[in-house]
Parts: structure tokens; C-alpha cells; sequence
């Protein structure tokens, strides 16, 4: 849901990214056969989403959305701050958000028989699309909450969650810079933690 987040924190290497997109497929145990540095990104993203879940700018961007969502409520806001992340990637990257995608389209072909299967399926359509730039655009973030909602079979009402975007959008925006301010020093911790170099 929120990959390009994910991306973005990891260290800048195929198997990198390989390990911080996984982390939304691969439950339990981390396998222990798993290189070594898939298996720190793998780490790194269930020890992101733990915490953004506890965030007090994240908690204020979900109690900003209406009630009426419930649950769905923290994956809306994962979807908006992948949209706000690459619409001001400038402000957070001195590389091109589309150069930045290529090579990490490119870096996850080249390790594509460690992903996961349904990350495997994912990935020609991530590249046909070209997903990770286009969350910048308001109708894309449209059409991935519609394919959110389809997934989970309706058990959440995630498409009609784009109006929170348009009616909190300042809000929301202010949450996410806190956010990004809280998070960065706690990722350069996990990663010395995790032996990955920053």
C-alpha cells in the first residue's frame, strides 16, 4: 500500500527493495535462507509499519478521516502519504523520482526469482504502469484505492475514501511532513541496529 515509502527508506540495492516490498507478503518468520540483506529490508518494513501505526502524526491523519471507514481508515492514509511522497519527492531526494523508479524496476528484474510469487505478479504490472511516479497524480491514488477495495472483496468501502484527500488535503499534507521528521531518525537507528549502512 504505501511502497513507495518503503522504497524510499531502504538502502538503495535490488535486494533491498526486494525485502522492503515483501514485507507486505511474507508473514511469520523471516526464512532463514533469505539473502542476507533481503532479510534486514523484510525487518525494516515490519518494524516501519509497527511504528507508523503508532505515530502521533499518523493517528492525527486517521482521526482526521470519517468514521465511516473504521478500519480502513490507516490503509487510506498509507495510500495518501505515498501520494504526497511523490508529489514533493523533491523535498526529500536530490534523484528524479522517475529516475529513482526505473532503477528500482530494473533492480527488482534482476532479483526476480527471490520475490515473492505475488510479488512476481505484481511487477509487470508496477512497470507497465509505472506505479511508484504516478502516485503523484489525484486519479491514480483513485485507482489504487479501487483496486484496494477489490482485493479485500469489499469488505471495505476504499474507493469512496478519496473524498477524506480532497476534503482534509492540507491536513493531511501537514501530518505527513511531521511524519517524515518523526520517522527519519528512527529508520538511521533501525538501520544501524540492522547493520545497514545509511
Amino acid at each position: 500500500m504505501n511502497y513507495l515509502a518503503h522504497l524510499y527508506f531502504s538502502a538503495p540495492t535490488p535486494l533491498a527493495w526486494a525485502g522492503s516490498l515483501m514485507g507486505d507478503f511474507v508473514k511469520g518468520p523471516v526464512p532463514e535462507d533469505f539473502p542476507d540483506e533481503l532479510r534486514k529490508h523484510l525487518h525494516l518494513h515490519r518494524w516501519l509499519d509497527t511504528y507508523t501505526r503508532q505515530s502521533p502524526a499518523f493517528q492525527n491523519s486517521r482521526s482526521r478521516l470519517d468514521p465511516v471507514y473504521r478500519h480502513a481508515r490507516g490503509v487510506l492514509v498509507d495510500v495518501f502519504y505515498d501520494h504526497f511522497l511523490a508529489r514533493y519527492w523533491k523535498d526529500y531526494s536530490v534523484q528524479p523520482l522517475d529516475v529513482f523508479a526505473q532503477d528500482v524496476y530494473r533492480g527488482l528484474q534482476s532479483c526476480y526469482d527471490l520475490l515473492s510469487p505475488a510479488l512476481q505478479q505484481q511487477l509487470p504490472h508496477m512497470i507497465e504502469h509505472d506505479w511508484l511516479t504516478s502516485y503523484q497524480r489525484p486519479d491514480v491514488v483513485q485507482r489504487v484505492l479501487l483496486r484496494l477495495e477489490e482485493r479485500v472483496g469489499g469488505r471495505f468501502s476504499l474507493a469512496a475514501g478519496f473524498v477524506e484527500l480532497e476534503r482534509h488535503g492540507l491536513l493531511l499534507e501537514k501530518d505527513f511532513y511531521q511524519f517524515m521528521q518523526e520517522v527519519s531518525p528512527r529508520i538511521r537507528s533501525w538501520k544501524l541496529e540492522l547493520g545497514i549502512a545509511c
